[in-house]
């Protein structure tokens, strides 16, 4: 009999565990856990973080760090919150090869929560983290343009495969514990993209659900509690409910790097679709200021792009969240002042130049851009200027990619700039050494400067 698809998955987990760690993972690693700290700290101030908070205050106490509040908290409610948090501000990272899976928001979340209530070193943490975002990237590989078809979010779905393995690692777990986590997560995957419609905050819950479902997975499965061997394929498994269409060998064939290298760092606080948009337009406000234009000569602009591009054509955002998910919210932003901030957004409904340059913005759907998706990431923004000329740019890896890649310090200083309303300059500091020196010894260092 063939093997479970889900026995295949779970082996490429074990090799990967039973590899030495590299510099350059432990590196990229500490890349995304820096990454995501920055964005959980700005997602303090937003109101999925108020939410979390409230709803989850009667969970009982622990020892795992709640990001943003004094108090800690069970592992479960720091999965839960913290993946919300780490989520709200659409600053984390994503995978650069599929659509809508952030992992940073997913497995860290979860992953953290159990390493400070277990007590770990950081080479574990780090470890488990690899095999997390190895076991979410390869599921919705398999998926990805079936399943987002179907109106799922792969983070709410994928990333709580993701999760569920990386605490079986820390946990301990053998292949078939792995096996059994990933199992039980598939009957609790979820999320819905019909937040696009009016800019829903559930999204956020999507993350935060994830991370609590794949922990809440492992410790069953620590346990004792079983899954379906096939769960994955059966008739009424996991591919057939969630996209009808699948391709298998995306789940143990050989890549050239492991999947936490596919993530992308994001530079700007909104979708990530939105980001070939972006740098096309600071391309073109670039050459409009040494042709001494101003956007006013702009009678007209038109963004093509890839299907899950296209779709974020919201003319008018009115709220922050759908401004975040409106390319020409984002190209507008990016032409009046250069950049794509959430300050910027949350004032954007009120400023009636930018409403109107908004406007004059038209989005496509380019048939050989979806085709390209995605290994290529590409927009091609076009405008017709006041005097005749016409001027066009493309971006096929817009900053972030992997093959384009945002550097440690770019992350060093997002982290910085995003923690400086929230932290003291001594706390940030103490933050960033400690991810640094975090394959030397014990998970607590970092635990610490996280209180």
């Amino acid at each position: 009999m063939a093997v479970p698809l889900i026995r295949q998955l779970a082996s490429r987990i074990v090799e990967l565990q039973a590899e030495p760690l590299s510099d350059a993972l432990i590196a990229k690693a500490k890349q995304c856990i820096i990454d995501f700290l920055a964005a959980a700290f700005a997602g303090t101030d937003s109101g999925s973080f108020r939410a979390v908070a409230g709803a989850t205050a009667a969970w009982g106490g622990g020892n795992c760090t709640l990001i943003g509040l004094p108090s800690t908290g069970t592992a479960v409610r720091a999965a839960l919150h913290n993946g919300i948090v780490g989520h709200a501000e659409e600053l984390d990272d994503s995978h650069s090869g599929v659509s809508g899976l952030h992992l940073a928001a997913t497995v860290i979340p979860a992953a953290l929560a159990l390493a400070e209530e277990r007590g770990v070193s950081g080479r574990e943490l780090i470890q488990a983290l690899a095999c997390g975002y190895e076991a979410a990237g390869r599921l919705c590989r398999c998926i990805d343009k079936a399943h987002r078809s179907r109106g799922f979010h792969s983070t709410g779905t994928a990333g709580a495969f993701g999760a569920a393995v990386a605490c079986a690692v820390l946990l301990g777990l053998d292949g078939m514990g792995i096996v059994h986590s990933m199992g039980i997560a598939a009957s609790s995957a979820a999320g819905l993209f019909a937040f696009l419609e009016d800019g829903a905050t559930v999204k956020h819950f999507h993350a935060g659900r994830a991370a609590l479902d794949g922990l809440t997975a492992a410790l069953l499965a620590s346990e004792g509690m079983t899954a379906p061997a096939c769960v994955l394929e059966a008739r009424e498994g996991f591919f057939h409910a969630y996209a009808g269409e699948y391709d298998s060998r995306w789940l143990f064939c050989r890549l050239e790097y492991p999947e936490i290298f596919s993530a992308y760092h994001k530079l700007y606080s909104a979708c990530g679709h939105t980001f070939p948009a972006i740098d096309a337009a600071l391309l073109l406000r670039a050459e409009l200021q040494r042709s001494g234009f101003s956007t006013d000569a702009i009678p007209h602009l038109r963004y093509d792009g890839y299907r899950n591009s296209a779709v974020l054509n919201n003319p008018e955002p009115k709220t922050i969240q759908e401004c975040r998910f409106s390319i020409p919210c984002a190209v507008a932003l990016a032409l009046d002042g250069g950049n794509v901030s959430r300050r910027d957004m949350a004032t954007f409904a009120s400023v009636p130049r930018l409403l109107s340059l908004c406007r004059r913005i038209e989005v496509r759907e380019d048939p050989a851009l979806t085709e390209a998706f995605p290994a290529l990431r590409a927009g091609i923004l076009s405008a017709d200027l006041a005097d005749g000329r016409h001027l066009s740019f493309r971006i096929d890896t817009p900053k972030g990619m992997p093959e384009n890649p945002a550097s440690f310090e770019d992350i060093r200083r997002k982290f910085l700039t995003e923690t400086a309303s929230v932290l003291p300059p001594g706390k940030a500091a103490a933050l960033l050494e400690a991810v640094d020196r975090l394959e030397q010894g014990p998970m607590s260092r970092l635990s610490e400067a996280l209180r």
